[in-house]
């Protein structure tokens, strides 16, 4: 596409907070003329700048892993939610097909997991960071791998793995649906123990409604 003056654009449907988005690819010789046009453009859509680490922290709440922080080269897309990206059905062979397959028809080790902190005071209690351990049923299970406030939910989100040990043997067994949600988890933040709620999927509802309320409130301004 073309943004004012300057052409060969390329424009791809990528979000990195799971809002709607784009991500424009820019000649660099354009990259200021660009960004000055877009910013004019969007000051009656309230346009602003945000940080790096702002969509980091964003993108939590919605449950989206981070390559390099929650996802490394020993995840698997069975072990992150991501499965659906992988097309095991269509006759293509692949490096590391065998071990997804054995995944898929066994099950996996650890899962990628949402725990909303609930008796936690964002005023007076510590804050996670990444790294705290995570108990299900008393017992530890993982650590999570990222944490930030979420605006929406109007609490603390970690994410991490759940690993599930036999209790007698410690043998590593499946972590299934089941054993997620029937457990009752704590997170562990600098010694004390918060209630936890797990989830395997982010609260698509609750982000609809804000969306809803944000979308009514900009046709509103943009009458006014």
């Amino acid at each position: 596409m073309s943004v004012g003056y300057a052409n060969g654009i390329r424009v791809m449907s990528i979000t990195h907070t799971g809002e709607p988005g784009f991500v424009l690819y820019i000649p660099i010789e354009y990259a200021l003329h660009v960004y000055n046009e877009v910013m004019n453009m969007g000051q009656k859509y309230g346009i602003r700048n945000a940080g790096y680490y702002a969509l980091r922290s964003l993108r939590i709440e919605k449950f989206f892993a981070f390559w390099g922080q929650d996802l490394d080269a020993f995840t698997t897309p069975m072990e992150c939610g991501r499965e659906f990206q992988v097309k095991l059905e269509k006759g293509m062979q692949f490096v590391g097909q065998e071990a997804l397959l054995e995944q898929k028809q066994h099950g996996v080790y650890k899962r990628f997991t949402m725990f909303i902190l609930e008796d936690h005071d964002t005023d007076t209690d510590l804050w996670p960071w990444w790294g705290e351990p995570i108990f299900r049923n008393g017992r530890y299970v993982g650590r999570t791998t990222s944490s930030a406030y979420s605006y929406t939910l109007e609490r603390h989100v970690c994410l991490g793995f759940v690993q599930h040990l036999d209790e007698g043997t410690g043998e590593r067994l499946a972590v299934t649906t089941d054993f997620i949600n029937q457990g009752e988890y704590e997170i562990d933040i600098a010694g004390q123990r918060f209630q936890a709620k797990a989830k395997l999927y982010p609260f698509s509802s609750l982000f609809a409604q804000r969306r809803r309320k944000d979308e009514e409130e900009l046709s509103g301004y943009q009458r006014e």
